[in-house]
């Protein structure tokens, strides 16, 4: 009954006179109306409120946002009459909805996934800047997971050189020791334009890693030592690094390694999935 009243005020045009009102000892504010081109059925919303869902008796669930703009469309069978949502994408728990039919006696259930948004900016990369694609790993350089995807990034480059962009985001785990002086370490190498060549020897001595490794490998590659050192000790390297584990964190990240393509999570983590996931990106 509850939805079904949301229902109608989705469905009406609500003209306020004044501001917010007091009745019966509620204080009540229209925030949004929302006006389908179908009549609504029912209405659901994400667990967190980021997301409405209008079911309407053409066949469909609109998707809008908290502003009230519509961000996708699914089509349903057009016997379902009820929604309701569960999950919450943005703690890490699948997001679903649940659809049924009084008449038809059937239920369903869609399972969801969206796009996240991921601050990319400043950040190193691979390919072309305006590449259409773009691959986001969130990476730890102790996490031994996190060395194997490099071939597989390697190859997904070579076989879409003009098509791909490979981003990578630090996310060095607490359980690592040497992972966030190692994530530090290659910040500051980026500073000196040889943030890829430190990368690859990080995860080559993956298994050795520790201070004295990561100062030995700053002087194979030639860095100035005293700017290396100021570097990683400065202020600002703690901020972009602390600034990557935000970015994961709101984009879901739980654990290393985890890879985005162009904000879809790669679920299945393999070269055949990530090429599929390539493709498809690709097409749209």
């Amino acid at each position: 009954m509850f939805s079904r009243c949301f229902a109608v005020l989705f469905g009406l045009i609500v003209i306020i006179a004044g501001g917010p009102a007091l009745a019966g000892g509620v204080h009540w504010e229209l925030e949004k109306t929302i006006t389908p081109p179908e009549k609504p059925l029912d209405v659901s919303s994400s667990v967190d409120g980021s997301r409405i869902y209008v079911l309407t008796d053409g066949g469909q669930v609109r998707i809008y946002d908290q502003a009230g703009e519509l961000t996708g469309t699914i089509p349903v069978d057009p016997d379902m009459d009820r929604i309701s949502a569960v999950g919450m994408q943005s703690a890490g728990l699948a997001e679903k909805i649940i659809l049924s039919g009084f008449s038809s006696g059937k239920v369903q259930e869609l399972a969801l996934q969206f796009a996240v948004s991921i601050d990319t900016e400043g950040s190193p990369f691979l390919g072309r800047a305006d590449a259409p694609v773009e691959i986001v790993e969130f990476s730890d350089f102790q996490c031994p997971y996190c060395a194997r995807v490099k071939p597989m990034t390697e190859e997904i480059l070579r076989q879409y050189p003009d098509q791909v962009k490979v981003v990578f985001k630090n996310f060095p785990l607490s359980s690592h020791e040497h992972a966030k002086p190692a994530a530090l370490a290659a910040m500051a190498a980026q500073n000196q334009g040889k943030f890829w060549e430190f990368h690859d020897e990080l995860f080559a001595a993956q298994r050795e890693l520790s201070r004295d490794k990561i100062m030995a490998i700053a002087r194979d590659l030639d860095l100035d030592m005293n700017q290396f050192q100021r570097d990683i000790r400065s202020r600002e390297l703690s901020r972009r690094l602390q600034k990557d584990m935000q970015d994961g964190q709101q984009a879901g990240v739980r654990g290393t390694p985890t890879i985005f393509v162009n904000g879809m999570l790669l679920e299945q983590r393999s070269p055949e999935n990530l090429q599929k996931m390539v493709e498809e990106a690709l097409e749209k």
